[in-house]
């Protein structure tokens, strides 16, 4: 989850903003409400992020051309 993210909290999808400092226990995150533009803090086990985790990215030289894996 990153700041500007689209998370639900009680049934509603508000936008990260911020987070407490790792050290801080119980961990929160700072929400902003679209409907009314405040913020508020909550506790981060509370919140569902809207979207799937972010996939990692591989690069591929141009020069090679993928193989199927079936390819003998």
């Amino acid at each position: 989850m990153l700041i500007g993210d689209s998370v639900t909290y009680d049934g509603w999808t508000c936008v990260v903003v911020g987070f407490t400092p790792t050290s801080v226990r119980p961990a929160q995150v700072e929400l902003s409400d679209p409907r009314t533009g405040s913020t508020f803090w909550v506790e981060l086990q509370l919140v569902e992020p809207d979207a799937p985790e972010r996939a990692a990215l591989r690069l591929v030289n141009r020069d090679q051309t993928p193989r199927s894996p079936n390819h003998d």
